[in-house]
Formats: C-alpha cells, sequence, structure tokens
C-alpha cells in the first residue's frame, strides 16, 4: 500500500505516495468519514488523484491542509477551487522566464551567500550585476574573490561607460552608485540611497527599467532595507524576484523588510534559488538528428516507448522544455539521468504528449457528424467507435452525447485510447472545472445540440461531473499508435490533432492500421490540418471542408 495514515489527538495526518489503489482510495475514505475533525494530507509524486478522493477533499478542506510536490495536481485542484499547498512547486512550475540578466544585493553576510551562487552558475551567456555594502575608504576585494570561484564568467569591478557583455559579472566599486542605462554601465558620485552608497535599490531600479522579464533580481542577508524600495518598480517590469530564507542569515533585516512589501516572487533557501538560477538561464544546445534518434531508441529499449518517428522538431522542443528540470551538466548526463529513473523518464513522456481539448472542440466538425455522419450509421446494430489521442476525454464524451440525442447511445461503445496513462486517469475522472463547462455548453449549442445541456453533468458550486450514463458508455485503454496493433473493428474511428506529430513513415503505418480497424463504408475523422496517406485508395473523402472520409472497400 501506498498510505501512512497518522492518527494524533486532533488530527489525522495521511500521506500518499506515488499512486493510490483501491486498497488505499478505501483507507482513505474510512479515514476521513468524520468532517469535524482536522487532516493533514500530502500527495507526494502524484499529478492526478480518483474522482471520489477529489469528492471527498472538498467536502472536508474547510478543515483539511493539503500538500503536494507535483505543480500538475495543484493546478488540477485548483480548477475545482481546491487549495493546495505545493512544497518546491515554485521551482517545478513551467511558467519560468528565460534570464538574461541577473541583479544581486547584499550586505552583512552576504558575501558567503554570493560566493556559492557564483560557484554554482552553469555556463550561459548571462550578465550579472552585484552590489554588496562596502566602506568607502578601503579597496575592494569583492571582484577578486568572486573570480576565485568560476573559470567561465569574468569577473570585474565596474567602470563608467562600460558596455555589458556577455558571460561577464560586474561588482560596484565603494563609494559609487552602478546604473545600468541603454546597453552601459554609468556609477555616480549622488547622494546616499537608503544610507548606503552603492545601493541596491539604485541598480535594481536601473535594472528594471532597461530588462524587464529578462530580469531576476535577488536579495540575500544583510541590515537595513535597502532594495526593499526597488521591488515594486522590478514587478510592475515583469522581473523575478527572489528573496534568501531569513532561517539561513544572521542578519535579516533586508530580507525582512522586502518581504513585508508583498513584491516577490519566492522565499528559498540557497539551495533552491541555485536550482531556479540554474533552470532560468541554462538551456540544452542544439542536438542534431542523429544524437536525438539514439537518444529515442535507447528510450524504446529501456520503457518501450516508440517516439522515434515523431517529428524531430517537436522532440527537440520538448527535450529543452524539460532540460531544466533535470540539471545536467550536458545531454550525456541528461540521457544518463532519464535512462536510469523511470520517474524523470514519466515527467520528459508528459512534457512529450500534448494535451490541449474541450468538448465539442470544432463545433462544425461535430455538426457535420450529427447531421450527417450518425444517420448513416444507424443502419448497424451494434455502434463501435475509436477515439485515438483521446487526451482528457472530453472527446469521446462529446461523441456519447452526441450518440445519446440521436437515439444510438445504447446500442454504441466507445473506445477512448491515449499513449499516456495520466490523461487517461483524469478523463475517467470526468470532472470539469465551471470554467470549462460554460465553454463546453457554447460549444455544444454551436455543434446542433438541442437539448439542456446540464441533463449530462451532475453539477456542483465549483464543478461538474460526467454522468453516469455517458460515462459507462466509454472505455478509456492505454495504447501506443506507433507500436500497438488493431484493438477492433470500428464504423467511426476519430484522431485529431495527434498525426501533427508524426513524421511520414509513422503516419503512414497509423493510417493503415485504422484502414485495418474501419469496417468496410466506415467513417475516418482527422483534425483541420491532417489529411489521409494518398496511398490509401480504400478512402474518399466524405465532406470537401471538413477532414471526414469514408472507407470504400
Amino acid at each position: 500500500m501506498n498510505i501512512v495514515v497518522l492518527k494524533l489527538k486532533k488530527l489525522i495526518k495521511i500521506f500518499i505516495e506515488e499512486s493510490m489503489s483501491i486498497k488505499d482510495v478505501k483507507v482513505f475514505l474510512e479515514e476521513t468519514e468524520n468532517k469535524n475533525i482536522l487532516y493533514e494530507i500530502s500527495f507526494m509524486n502524484i499529478m492526478v488523484i480518483p474522482l471520489n478522493v477529489i469528492k471527498r477533499i472538498y467536502e472536508i478542506q474547510e478543515n483539511t491542509k493539503l500538500f503536494t510536490n507535483e505543480i500538475s495536481l495543484k493546478h488540477y485542484l485548483l480548477d475545482f477551487n481546491i487549495k493546495i499547498g505545493c512544497e518546491d512547486c515554485f521551482l517545478n512550475t513551467k511558467q519560468i522566464n528565460k534570464i538574461n540578466y541577473i541583479g544581486i544585493g547584499g550586505s552583512a553576510g552576504s558575501l558567503e551567500k554570493i560566493s556559492n551562487i557564483i560557484k554554482e552558475l552553469p555556463p550561459s551567456d548571462i550578465s550579472i550585476f552585484i552590489v554588496v555594502h562596502q566602506t568607502k575608504d578601503k579597496k575592494s576585494l569583492l571582484y577578486k574573490i568572486l573570480q576565485s570561484q568560476t573559470n567561465y564568467y569574468k569577473v570585474i569591478e565596474a567602470v563608467s561607460d562600460q558596455r555589458v557583455m556577455p558571460k561577464t559579472i560586474y561588482t560596484a566599486p565603494p563609494g559609487k552608485h552602478m546604473i545600468v542605462a541603454g546597453g552601459y554601465i554609468f556609477l555616480t558620485d549622488g547622494k546616499k540611497k537608503n544610507f548606503a552608497k552603492p545601493s541596491i535599490s539604485v541598480l535594481f531600479n536601473s535594472l528594471a527599467n532597461e530588462y524587464n522579464q529578462e530580469l531576476l533580481c535577488l536579495l540575500v542577508c544583510g541590515y537595513g532595507k535597502d532594495g526593499s524600495d526597488s521591488l515594486e518598480n522590478l514587478k510592475n517590469n515583469n522581473a523575478t524576484i527572489l528573496l534568501e530564507d531569513p532561517k539561513e542569515c544572521e542578519a535579516t533585516p533586508m530580507i525582512d523588510n522586502a518581504s513585508q512589501s508583498g513584491n516577490y516572487n519566492a522565499i528559498l533557501p540557497l539551495k533552491d534559488i541555485n536550482k531556479y538560477i540554474y533552470k532560468a538561464i541554462s538551456t540544452c544546445k542544439e542536438l542534431d538528428n542523429k544524437q536525438i534518434d539514439l537518444f529515442l531508441k535507447d528510450i524504446y529499449n529501456i520503457y518501450g516507448y516508440d517516439y522515434t518517428n515523431y517529428h524531430k522538431s517537436h522532440i527537440l522542443r520538448r527535450i529543452n522544455h524539460f532540460y531544466n528540470l533535470v540539471q545536467p551538466k550536458d545531454f550525456n548526463e541528461l540521457k544518463k539521468i532519464i535512462l536510469a529513473d523511470k520517474t524523470i523518464f514519466k515527467k520528459l513522456f508528459l512534457d512529450i504528449s500534448i494535451n490541449v481539448t474541450t468538448l465539442f472542440r470544432d463545433s462544425k466538425t461535430f455538426k457535420k457528424v450529427k447531421e450527417n455522419l450518425l444517420p448513416k450509421l444507424d443502419s448497424f446494430a451494434e455502434l463501435k467507435i475509436w477515439c485515438a489521442g483521446c487526451s482528457t476525454g472530453e472527446e469521446p464524451y462529446s461523441l456519447a452525447i452526441l450518440l445519446n440525442e440521436a437515439g444510438l447511445l445504447d446500442r454504441s461503445i466507445i473506445y477512448a485510447t491515449d499513449i499516456n496513462k495520466i490523461v487517461l486517469k483524469k478523463a475517467k475522472n470526468g470532472i470539469y472545472s465551471k470554467n470549462s463547462y460554460n465553454l463546453f455548453t457554447k460549444h455544444y449549442y454551436q455543434s446542433g445540440g438541442e437539448e439542456s445541456f446540464s441533463n449530462y453533468f451532475d453539477i456542483n458550486d465549483d464543478f461538474v461531473i460526467v454522468k453516469d450514463f455517458i460515462k459507462e458508455k466509454v472505455l478509456f485503454y492505454e495504447h501506443n499508435l506507433a507500436m500497438d496493433s488493431i484493438i477492433n473493428q470500428f464504423q467511426l474511428i476519430f484522431c485529431r490533432n495527434v498525426l501533427i506529430y508524426f513524421d511520414k513513415e509513422l503516419k503512414t503505418k497509423v493510417f493503415k492500421l485504422f484502414d485495418e480497424s474501419l469496417e468496410n463504408y466506415g467513417f475516418l475523422v482527422l483534425g483541420d490540418s491532417e489529411m489521409i496517406d494518398n496511398d490509401l485508395i480504400n478512402f474518399k473523402k466524405f465532406d470537401s471542408k471538413i477532414k471526414i472520409y469514408q472507407k470504400t472497400k
């Protein structure tokens, strides 16, 4: 079992890791029956949870604290107005701006922290600007100390009228404000700002106006409030703002004042600051097709998933997107990590699978199916439909609703398949946000829907659930179009916006699979940007505008 329950006097702690078996769900439901007790529930390494667990959490959430380490589960539950704390989720989010410039400010006790940050930097083309409060009458050795921490970056004490260069770290000299404008560094003798010269606020304000969302600014240990009054300007210019966790500092006032402003993205320990910087500035270098092919063959040999015929550009985008999560030194190290760790591979696998859909997506297609295809399929005693690449279930549920209104649902079954186990779990739940439901309703009537759309859902204040009489007609299975064979004989196959990720060889293979899977005079529905292989002479175009084909023999 993957569930641990700890019962205290006034609190029940529940810890669930990796997945929830039927036994785990049963234990969870039994232990959370009392709505008057306090609960603390942690879901670790879990991206989706079963529907009955979601419903129970919704019932007890006023007395419950929820935690996860998976950003995907957090977003999933937030759709249903279920709040959940996310440990390390700030580091795992995909919404990280690409950073080209970094500003760092510190005072007492900051030298060791800044040295550690410089030491942990990966190679990149960024420029870094550093202000540390120093006594004016002493010669600064800051740049020399920092240079000893890095061989890749050049560290220099800034001079005025100096062009900002990549791969370079600039430190402000004692007794001078450092300003960046128009791609140049300027040193000024202005008045002290926040009792400091050089001032962190002066630097940060100039960086905010110069670099906007390409900028990351960081405050580490120190006294005073220097830097705090620049954070609002940074925020308004879409810069990323990080504060060091004050628990790591002896001198905390600088960070305390900054945190009280509320203008920051996260307060993190130094090790996590280094992780974030790594993710924000590091990217995988261009790979040639041979490297990608070898990597995909290794994935196939170890995990059994075949991506070898996906478009290389698509694979490369996904690898680059995923690269920062693992933080390898190079691509070879990335491969070793992925091929040795199934959990890491699953994260990459989910990144490769694109899942963006809605009920009755492309309403004109569903209207054509309703008006022209279903009447032709009425002659079959039993109607079998395949939704290939069904994602989170919106397409097969849409078809089930159309079949119900055509009087065909009782003698129909829909096979809904996808390569991605996580989206299949979400699909089986059949739970969607109220915002999504409003969009579904609009698309339903645009598709020619004639009944009250609410008849198909159990409606809650914050979410809706597909009713059982629709769900029971949809069978969700894992199926890989690149590897797996025929699963049944169908009268209608939907495969929309999936083939666009395949190369010509794989498309041909999939079309032959559809040919073998369709009964004579059955129909194949593709996405707007897809078309059938010209070599398949057994198909003719059924509609001149919408990508619907009919098997002729």
